[in-house]
């Protein structure tokens, strides 16, 4: 595609067809994470865990989406409402959280991200949500994206910082992708940010 030509990219709720490319999307994002500073996250990530985690709470299908680029699944979003299974997150009532969100590598700047966090918060304004929520990691290059889209950095307690910096460091890995993920170990903390609906 050609610098001046526009990619259309339209976002649908998602489907069983697109399983596949849910576990892709997902296996290249866990795997710039580290699980014990030498097993890469997404190693578990094919798509019978996509089809097994959505047949486990067939609700999460309703408040997940896919980006489109020519029909080829390019982006993901998974948002998680209160009730929800949420292993990282505790969410509240009126609170709609962004479990997930992944772009291929190869459609970064395309505008992709904020269409997926724009699809989210309409999501979050329909269940009656009066917050988003997100977390990512200190040195993300996406802060900015979230940032411009008007999420605001909550202070981390003093006790949390030392427990997430050793967290982060046994667990996500010491560990710089090709593809050009932030050497996560640098910041070493996680980053809650909220966005009022």
């Amino acid at each position: 595609m050609s610098s001046s030509e526009a990619a259309v990219v339209t976002i649908e709720a998602v489907q069983e067809k697109h399983f596949a490319d849910l576990a892709r999307l997902q296996k290249d994002f866990l795997n710039s994470k580290m699980m014990c500073c030498c097993v890469p996250l997404g190693v578990f990530a094919n798509e019978a865990e996509v089809r097994k985690a959505f047949h486990k709470c067939p609700e999460m299908m309703k408040v997940a989406a896919v980006a489109l680029v020519d029909d080829q699944v390019m982006g993901f979003i998974q948002v998680v409402l209160h009730g929800m299974p949420c292993e990282i997150h505790t969410v509240e009532k009126d609170e709609a959280y962004v479990y997930m969100i992944a772009v291929d590598p190869d459609a970064r700047g395309m505008g992709i991200g904020s269409k997926l966090l724009e699809w989210a918060d309409e999501i979050g304004r329909q269940r009656g949500c009066a917050t988003i929520s997100l977390d990512v990691l200190g040195g993300n290059k996406a802060i900015g994206l979230y940032e411009r889209r008007g999420y605001v950095a909550k202070p981390a307690s003093c006790l949390s910082l030392p427990a997430m910096f050793l967290f982060v460091s046994c667990f996500v890995g010491l560990r710089i992708r090709p593809s050009g993920s932030p050497p996560y170990w640098n910041y070493g903390r996680d980053i809650f940010m909220v966005k009022k609906l």
